[in-house]
C-alpha cells in the first residue's frame, strides 16, 4: 500500500495543505503530477486515486480557501489559481510536471498550461473542458450580482450542523456520489465550533467562494486558451456527469490537438466513486 503523507507548501504568503505520495522514490521515468480538485472539494477527492497511479510522485493540493489551506484575502479567479498552481510546482522544485484537474481543477489546468506551456508534460481533465462561458452582453448583470453579493457577506456564511452525518446528508443532496465519497470529502472540509454552549460543525471553505464571479470569459476566449494546449491531453468524461448534455463540450475538445477522450460509467465524481477504472486509463495515458 502506498503511503500518503500530509505536507504543507508556502506560496505567495499562503500556507497550502496537500496530500503527497511517491516522493523520494527512485523510479525510472517517474512522473510528477499535481492534482487540482473541484469547487468546494479538497485534496481528499483524489485520495482513493493516489495509491493507484503508477511510477509517479503525486501531490493533491487543497486549493486556497478549501480544506486545510489558507483563505485568500482577495476574491478568487481562475487566472490567480493558475498562477498559484504553477507556483506550487516551483516550490516543490519541479522543472516539469503533469496536471490532473477535476471540475474546477480542470478549468484551472488549461489556464496554467497556457500561462507556462513548457512546464506541462501532460494534461488530464476529469469531467472538465474549461470554465463556463457567457456572452458579452451579460457582463453588466454579472457585475451587479457580484456587487450585491459583496455587500452581503453574511448571506454566504457557513451553516451550522449538529453532526457530521447531517453534513454528509447535505452534500449528498447537492451531488450524485456515494455516501463513502461524500464522507471522505467532508472529513477534510469540516471544523468544530462552539455555538451557544454547544459544539457544532461548520464548513472550512472560504465563504467568498460562493460569491458570484464579477465576469465570465466568452466562449471564444475559452476556446482560444484550449487551442494553445500543445501537450498530450486526456479528457475523462462520466456517462452521467455534468458535461453529458452541454453543447459546447465537443467544439472545445476539438480545439485540443493532441487529445484523447474516454467516457466511463459514473457521475461527476467518478474518480472518487470508482477510482480503479479511472486510474487504469490514466496509467495507460502516462505510459
Amino acid at each position: 500500500m502506498t503511503d500518503i503523507k500530509e505536507i504543507s507548501i508556502n506560496v505567495d504568503g499562503l500556507k497550502l495543505s496537500a496530500l503527497s505520495t511517491g516522493a523520494g522514490n527512485k523510479l525510472d521515468n517517474k512522473h510528477r503530477i499535481l492534482c487540482l480538485h473541484g469547487w468546494l472539494d479538497n485534496a481528499n477527492s483524489f485520495k482513493p486515486l493516489l495509491s493507484l497511479i503508477q511510477n509517479a510522485e503525486v501531490v493533491a493540493i487543497d486549493l486556497p480557501g478549501h480544506g486545510h489551506s489558507d483563505h485568500q484575502s482577495s476574491i478568487y479567479s481562475l487566472a490567480a489559481q493558475a498562477h498559484i498552481s504553477l507556483s506550487i510546482a516551483d516550490a516543490l522544485g519541479w522543472n516539469n510536471f503533469s496536471i490532473i484537474g477535476h471540475s474546477l481543477g480542470g478549468c484551472i489546468a488549461p489556464f496554467a498550461t497556457a500561462a507556462s506551456p513548457a512546464l506541462i508534460e501532460k494534461l488530464i481533465l476529469i469531467e472538465a473542458a474549461g470554465p463556463r462561458s457567457e456572452t458579452p452582453e451579460l457582463l453588466p448583470g454579472r457585475l451587479a450580482q457580484f456587487h450585491n453579493d459583496m455587500r452581503q457577506p453574511e448571506k454566504y456564511k457557513s451553516r451550522l450542523f449538529d453532526s457530521i452525518d447531517q453534513a454528509i446528508e447535505s452534500r449528498l443532496r447537492a451531488n450524485k456520489m456515494s455516501e463513502a465519497s461524500a464522507k471522505l470529502i467532508i472529513e477534510r472540509q469540516l471544523k468544530q465550533v462552539e455555538y451557544r454552549g454547544q459544539f457544532k460543525w461548520q464548513w472550512r471553505f472560504d465563504s467568498k467562494l460562493r460569491i458570484a464571479s464579477p465576469s465570465y470569459f466568452t466562449e471564444e476566449q475559452v476556446q482560444s486558451v484550449l487551442r494553445t494546449i500543445a501537450c498530450p491531453t486526456l479528457c475523462i468524461l462520466a456517462d452521467d456527469g455534468y458535461l453529458t448534455d452541454r453543447r459546447e463540450i465537443q467544439p472545445r475538445l476539438n480545439c485540443i490537438e493532441k487529445r484523447s477522450v474516454v467516457t466511463l460509467p459514473g457521475h461527476h465524481h467518478l474518480h472518487l466513486d470508482t477510482p480503479a477504472p479511472v486510474a487504469d486509463v490514466i496509467n495507460k495515458f502516462l505510459q
